[in-house]
């Protein structure tokens, strides 16, 4: 049977995709269909179709699943971030963790029965709200009036919204008084379309610990310097308005971001107040973050994620190892005490900075920190040339979306370390890696695998595996 757009049709939805998308089958095609959860019944409008897949959107909802409940969000329909805000809790994880399963079992090459047998299951929150602690927030104009919110979905419309509910406390507060101070000092609000206007976005980090926040104030003004007193001033204004109880802000930057693409920072930032960054603390361990710095938005379950790597590692305190992809060096400081020594590898110049910064105000000697691309011949590296690779005992991936590049993996094999604990914000990629590592490498196997839900009402999850040299151990 032949589907076409805009025709109305009546689906029940048996499970949702790694997108938050409801799956029905009807006649032997396959829907994927946006606001329907697990167990709904629904009339739904088709969106697009073609010989092999058929969109639609849920207009109505005739038989309401067990598992959906009313979303604290008014916006989380029309909103891109939040997918599952409609989802009981207990079946978001239920729902993640067979993800993780299934795309292990089937790019993974992994039996479903061996990875059950060495799955530990998830870590998840009491409370899943109120966790971001960076929120990133575009500005816009609508009808001539100076608007924020979040992208909708694979979109760069901006959906407004008064709270949001996965922020921080007090990030509503931060916004407001923001909007109205470009409103008093006349600054332009940035157009994509056209590449012009000044205030682009708006990047907001708060320390979990420390309630310190960092306001950075993106940009498109390559004549900065000939505002810069505007800018402090209109800083300055937004910092005595702000009535805020248990935070404070502890520095503003502007980043300056001319190019006309997604990249949401520039290379150029300027310190209108404070130091540049915001401390905080995860365990015993302080960390500066300055602005461009990685650092995990969950910090409630980032201690969990960094445990659980350490309950892998099985520490005996005689280890070498190597952390790469280490950013401001958050992992490779926490782990210190454990091991005898830590090297930490990453390309950002700052990050590198930050975490020998970090190492410095925490007194910890056994840390060292090489700025290099981890995706490149690292022997090519004057400071990592000098490294032997016998001397690592484990090796740490954290590394990006996109997973292992070809040389990572090279290096992996030439090290050759009893165990490889991979942390990865993809299971695709985590699969992928992981067939190629323990197939490749035929002294490796998967022998521990476990979730920790960083991201709750979103699809996206964490993943730590432990992968063991059988020669070795």
């Amino acid at each position: 049977m032949e589907y076409i757009k805009n025709q109305i049709i009546e689906l029940e939805i048996f499970d949702m995709t790694k997108d938050g998308l409801g799956v029905a089958k009807k006649n032997s095609q396959v829907f994927f269909v946006k606001d329907a959860i697990t167990g709904d019944k629904v009339n739904t409008i088709i969106t697009k179709a073609s010989a092999n897949v058929v969109y639609a959107k849920a207009i109505e909802i005739l038989s309401k699943s067990n598992y959906r409940v009313d979303s604290k969000c008014s916006v989380s329909n029309r909103c891109g971030g939040c997918q599952l805000l409609n989802l009981d809790y207990k079946k978001q994880l239920e729902l993640k963790t067979n993800y993780v399963i299934n795309t292990i079992n089937k790019i993974g090459k992994f039996s479903i029965d061996y990875i059950k047998a060495h799955h530990d299951g998830i870590i998840y929150m009491d409370e899943p709200y109120r966790f971001r602690n960076k929120m990133q927030v575009p500005f816009a104009v609508k009808n001539g009036e100076v608007v924020y919110g979040f992208f909708a979905g694979r979109t760069h419309y901006v959906v407004e919204f008064d709270d949001c509910i996965v922020g921080f406390k007090g990030s509503d507060k931060i916004l407001k008084t923001i909007k109205k101070a470009i409103i008093k000092y006349n600054i332009s609000v940035y157009d994509e379309k056209t590449n012009e206007g000044i205030f682009r976005e708006l990047l907001i980090r708060c320390g979990n610990i420390s309630k310190e926040i960092s306001l950075t104030y993106i940009l498109n003004d390559s004549d900065y310097e000939d505002r810069i007193e505007l800018y402090k001033e209109f800083d300055k204004n937004v910092c005595e308005n702000l009535s805020l109880k248990s935070i404070q802000i502890a520095t503003s930057t502007i980043n300056i971001n001319t190019s006309n693409n997604n990249i949401l920072l520039g290379k150029k930032n300027i310190v209108l107040n404070g130091k540049g960054y915001i401390e905080d603390k995860i365990g015993d361990i302080k960390y500066h973050i300055s602005p461009e710095s990685f650092y995990q938005v969950n910090i409630e379950m980032t201690k969990p994620l960094y445990d659980k790597v350490i309950e892998y590692a099985d520490f005996k305190g005689d280890e070498t190892v190597l952390d790469l992809y280490c950013g401001i060096g958050t992992i490779s400081l926490y782990i210190a005490k454990y091991i005898k020594s830590v090297t930490g590898i990453e390309i950002v110049e700052k990050a590198i900075e930050n975490a020998k910064e970090n190492a410095t105000i925490n007194s910890i000697n056994n840390a060292r920190f090489i700025c290099a691309d981890v995706d490149e011949d690292l022997s090519n590296n004057s400071d990592f040339s000098q490294i032997s690779l016998n001397e690592f005992d484990i090796v740490l991936l954290d590394p990006p979306r996109k997973g292992l590049d070809e040389n990572t993996i090279k290096l992996i094999k030439s090290i050759n370390p009893k165990k490889v604990i991979y942390v990865s914000c993809d299971p695709a990629t985590l699969a992928r890696d992981l067939n190629i590592i323990c197939n490749e490498c035929n002294d490796y196997r998967l022998e521990r695998i476990s979730n920790v839900d960083m991201f709750p009402h979103t699809m996206h999850v964490e993943t730590i595996a432990l992968i063991e040299n059988r020669r070795k151990n």
